[in-house]
């Protein structure tokens, strides 16, 4: 597969998967028809522009390649991109009434349900990192498709009880205080997925033991080290963002009473 064991960075070059385009532009238009005849706030579309190009940023770049060819530590961030930071983005640009028409499509309003929402995200986070799995995604376009794709749709499924607009569409509607214990647990998977690979001290992917050295001091296990501290230190820093937002609204909301004076007569 490799014609040698190291190669340099000039080799790393920008891919091009039209699939990737077609499917950017379908969430472009998707999100143009859900806003139809509304006036919605610029910082909302700001938000899922920000959220598609975290979504180019993960496929349509020179992350791929080293991700798919010669570093895990890399495709580690490919998965944070496509899983942590994409959806939160995607949903915070919608209002009440687009949620409200998505959550309408059958099944939508029972999967993204705080319970069902937090345990399919947790499936496909520990899933994909299994390293059969993981491996066999490396020598399959179709099933590395499949990874990409169910990383974004459980990671916006995760995220869907939190996001204010899309949070009022659930029947089961977390308080801010249950928002932030949501938060609390959803690290496990991740912080369980993360710790393995920081601390094991032989590599659990066979296809990187075979790749070629980008840099030639890199070696597997230090490399697969960086994946976990990646996955550990960006989706936590989500979450605790997410977190903070969520707290800081709490707090004055419970105080907002005290410092009304027409509050208390």
């Amino acid at each position: 597969m490799f014609l040698s064991s190291t190669v340099g960075l000039e080799v790393v070059g920008w891919p091009f998967d039209v699939s990737v385009y077609f499917g950017l532009v379908g969430l472009f238009l998707g999100h143009a028809w859900l806003a139809r005849e509304r006036d919605l706030p610029r910082i909302r579309s700001l938000y899922f522009g920000l959220g598609l190009f975290c979504i180019w940023l993960a496929l349509e770049t020179p992350l791929d390649t080293l991700s798919d060819y010669y570093l895990d530590s890399v495709h580690m961030v490919q998965h944070v991109l496509l899983g942590v930071l994409a959806p939160p983005l995607l949903l915070l640009g919608l209002n009440d009434s687009m949620a409200a028409r998505l959550a309408a499509v059958p099944g939508v309003r029972r999967l993204t349900e705080p319970v069902p929402a937090q345990l399919i995200a947790a499936a496909v986070m520990i899933g994909w990192h299994i390293p059969v799995l993981y491996d066999a995604t490396l020598y399959s376009v179709p099933l590395h498709v499949l990874e990409h794709l169910t990383f974004v749709a459980s990671g916006a499924l995760f995220w869907w009880p939190v996001i204010s607009a899309t949070s009022r569409q659930a029947h089961l509607q977390l308080s801010d205080p249950a928002k932030l214990l949501y938060l609390f647990i959803g690290t496990f998977p991740q912080d369980g997925v993360a710790l393995a690979l920081q601390f094991s001290r032989t590599p659990f992917y066979e296809f990187y033991t075979h790749a070629p050295r980008v840099l030639p001091n890199l070696d597997p296990v230090t490399d697969q080290t960086i994946a976990g501290v990646v996955l550990q230190l960006f989706g936590k820093t989500s979450y605790l963002v997410a977190g903070l937002v969520i707290f800081f609204r709490w707090f004055s909301e419970e105080t907002r009473p005290e410092l009304d004076p027409l509050a208390h007569p």
